[in-house]
């Protein structure tokens, strides 16, 4: 879909290279992605909606005019895992509140900026809410906020799609 709009591509990538399983699939996703797109990476170990500002930036100086993030789950990700949640039996709900109200917050402005940016901009996100219940706070709660940040982005889009067993179903 990037390449077949015209202009140069920016490719936003989000994940944090955790372990040497996940530095072996960023590789291979450095291999697929066409030479002349230009990759750019989020080098903070904590994400801030300053980092998204000064890609963004970075940019629009290069002339591009389609963005590809690739994807706002690995994104999500980054930005809760600073709680630790992994780490943790019962979640208090102010606790989990207060990271619902700083996920939204976040996503909301980065989302609102995007479509302000008269780009074309692609995003890449994961429905992780049709499987079964996580047995674990972290996934359960995940799952909770990815849903939530999917409905966001949903809203600012002009088109959506959903992806299952590599068939595209337009659902706006």
């Amino acid at each position: 879909m990037a390449s077949s709009l015209s202009g140069r591509v920016a490719y936003i990538a989000t994940a944090k290279i955790i372990d040497e399983e996940m530095k072996k699939r960023v590789s291979q996703h450095k291999r697929r992605r066409p030479g002349s797109w230009k990759t750019y990476e989020i080098k903070s170990m904590q994400v801030k909606v300053g980092d998204i500002d000064k890609i963004l930036s970075d940019i629009k100086l290069e002339e591009i005019n389609t963005i590809l993030i690739d994807c706002l789950t690995n994104l999500l990700f980054r930005i809760i895992d600073r709680y630790n949640l992994d780490n943790i039996e019962i979640i208090n709900n102010r606790v989990e509140k207060e990271i619902e109200k700083k996920v939204t917050l976040f996503f909301k402005t980065i989302l609102s900026r995007l479509k302000s940016s008269n780009l074309n901009v692609i995003i890449i996100s994961n429905e992780v809410g049709m499987g079964v219940v996580p047995a674990f706070p972290l996934g359960r709660i995940f799952r909770d906020l990815m849903g939530i940040v999917n409905k966001e982005a949903v809203l600012v889009s002009d088109e959506v799609y959903l992806f299952v067993a590599g068939l595209k179903q337009r659902l706006k």
